[in-house]
């Protein structure tokens, strides 16, 4: 019985890393269509500019300027600009799937939905990061805490700021960890996970606030369609029990 476990468990992790492959090359493809289109970007960046400015909450460079007086904050958030996105997502992905397989499933969906979403604005609107805007005096804050740079990378696209993946991630696994441990620490997960993102790509200079903003709602529109795929499987294997259940009853007629 173990050994069906096991096999059973190693097929399952199997089938999750094809999936995630199959993802990581849909990101690719993005990036080897959009990465270059710096021109379409910013263009694209002064429109956010001018529509934050209509909004009044054209505030970035004010929030970063405030925090670069303190360099241990501004150390920490760029930390976490990069520790609290993929590392992060990795060790919950590995948790939940061994010890709350519902809720990684649930996490998952909603990270596919909001990605996928995701990756045809970055396809459609191109959008350069506060730090490329020329003359805008945004500083790179992870030059001083990484060596490897994001414009020393071939693997990501710097003109995928609009929606904010960091900020819809951080939404998403908030919300699966709130669905584990519920009550207050489940809320003070919810609410501080997305918190602390947001403060960290607004003050490194990754995003704007409309791309916050944007991140956010992708990933609420993941959640609501992972939330009807689980009812939706919730229900398929309610009718399989079901049939599976008055079988030798109807074989026996």
């Amino acid at each position: 019985m173990r050994t069906v476990f096991r096999q059973l468990q190693a097929y399952r992790f199997a089938r999750e890393i094809l999936l995630i492959g199959a993802a990581y090359m849909a990101y690719e493809i993005v990036r080897s269509i959009s990465a270059d289109r710096f021109l379409d970007a910013f263009e694209n960046t002064q429109l956010v500019v001018r529509a934050e400015q209509a909004l009044g909450i054209f505030a970035e460079l004010n929030v970063q300027v405030a925090m670069l007086s303190y360099d241990g904050l501004i150390d920490f958030l760029s930390l976490w600009y990069f520790w609290g996105h993929f590392p992060l997502l990795i060790v919950f992905a590995l948790w939940a799937f061994y010890r709350h397989r519902r809720q990684y499933v649930w996490a998952r969906n909603s990270i596919f939905v909001a990605g996928g979403i995701a990756l045809v604005v970055y396809v459609l609107f191109p959008v350069a990061p506060p730090r490329l805007l020329p003359g805008a005096g945004f500083a790179d804050t992870l030059r001083g805490v990484f060596a490897l740079q994001y414009d020393d990378s071939s693997l990501v696209n710097e003109l995928a700021a609009i929606p904010s993946l960091h900020q819809g991630f951080a939404v998403i696994v908030g919300g699966a960890l709130y669905r584990i441990v519920r009550g207050g620490r489940g809320i003070a997960l919810l609410v501080l996970l997305p918190t602390l993102m947001f403060v960290s790509i607004v003050a490194t200079g990754n995003h704007w606030f409309v791309d916050a903003i944007l991140g956010g709602l992708v990933a609420v529109a993941g959640m609501v369609g992972a939330t009807r795929l689980e009812r939706h499987g919730s229900r398929l294997t309610r009718a399989v029990r079901q049939r599976v259940a008055h079988l030798p009853t109807a074989l026996s007629r």
